[in-house]
């Protein structure tokens, strides 16, 4: 196996402490960076933005209003002092994130980064920084730790605003401290799992919606990024509506829903195993790791879906040494 791969596999077990240190680490006074505040902007670039789709989430359940867009779209906006732009870049170093930071200053809006790299030349543009702690010492690999950690940063900052002790969110944010260890445990056992029924020459997609959909935008991002498989994420609707429509026998998907999980996900599945013929893993947080919301449990799915990944590229191509490098450097994104 690769120096490359290792790093990777390396970066998915970071989580058993990362995301438990970033929760500790938030300060109560961060909350209050909201406050006021009648629009949150979140957004990035790659997993990053499916990280601000997932805060949109976190803010829309305590009541905050919130948008999640590209780092690209914000010139559609309007903006003022009345509005709070959260610039998502793990690596501190998204040129497309970064530009939309200093744009939404110039508008008088307030500006946060949230990142994973207190170096990072973003923290330069922001007026405040949100530093998550996910251990790993790169960021020229499959963003693992980095990504979840900041998912859980919006959580614990979501808990923080509603303030509601033993609420769902409350109990996430403590559960998300204390059981690193039996997630990873879990996902280790289900990611074999999940990657010795997945196909090279099909494609594969990721069907969800609400939070768990950002662990479907994921685990889609993580398969693409290896390129040995298509990677489709697809809303739970929309997937009925459309998608459908050009299923053969066969293809194959993974259907990632809340838990626990209803007599209406159990339909859902059989359409798709039964009718559609497509070979289905269904996805869902086990009740042993005692995750409540949609958003806590998004996160332990999203690990899940990191570890098939490397399993998968381990079984397929265990001598992968780097991304394509003449299609990652196709567009200047760093």
């Amino acid at each position: 196996m690769t120096e490359f791969l290792k790093k990777n596999y390396e970066g998915i077990m970071k989580q058993e402490n990362g995301i438990a240190n970033t929760i500790r680490s938030v300060l109560k006074e961060e909350r209050y960076a909201l406050d006021d505040k009648r629009l949150v902007v979140l957004l990035g670039a790659g997993d990053s933005y499916a990280v601000a789709d997932f805060g949109r989430w976190a803010f829309l359940s305590v009541f905050k209003n919130a948008i999640a867009i590209s780092a690209t779209e914000l010139p559609y906006l309007k903006l003022d002092e009345g509005c709070l732009v959260i610039g998502i870049t793990a690596s501190g170093r998204s040129l497309a994130t970064i530009a939309a930071l200093e744009m939404a200053k110039e508008e008088g809006a307030a500006t946060i980064v949230l990142t994973d790299n207190p170096e990072g030349s973003a923290n330069e543009t922001a007026d405040r920084i949100w530093l998550t702690k996910s251990g790993v010492d790169t960021y020229n690999i499959s963003p693992t730790a980095p990504t979840t950690c900041a998912m859980a940063y919006l959580l614990k900052i979501a808990e923080m605003v509603h303030a509601i002790p033993r609420s769902r969110l409350h109990n996430d944010a403590y559960r998300l401290t204390q059981n690193g260890p039996d997630i990873l445990k879990w996902a280790k056992n289900v990611g074999p799992m999940i990657a010795g029924q997945i196909r090279i020459d099909k494609p594969l997609y990721f069907v969800s919606e609400g939070p768990n959909y950002i662990a479907a935008q994921l685990g889609m991002m993580k398969f693409n990024e290896h390129s040995l498989v298509k990677g489709i994420a697809a809303f739970r609707e929309e997937f009925q509506h459309h998608w459908n429509l050009s299923i053969i026998d066969d293809d194959q998907a993974i259907f990632i829903t809340d838990s626990p999980t209803t007599e209406k996900d159990s339909m859902y599945l059989d359409v798709m195993t039964k009718t559609l013929h497509m070979q289905t893993y269904h996805l869902h947080a086990p009740d042993e790791l005692h995750l409540e919301s949609a958003l806590g449990q998004s996160i332990a799915n999203t690990i899940a879906l990191q570890m098939a990944m490397y399993h998968y590229v381990k079984t397929i191509n265990p001598q992968k040494e780097r991304f394509k490098l003449p299609h990652a450097e196709a567009f200047k994104i760093y």
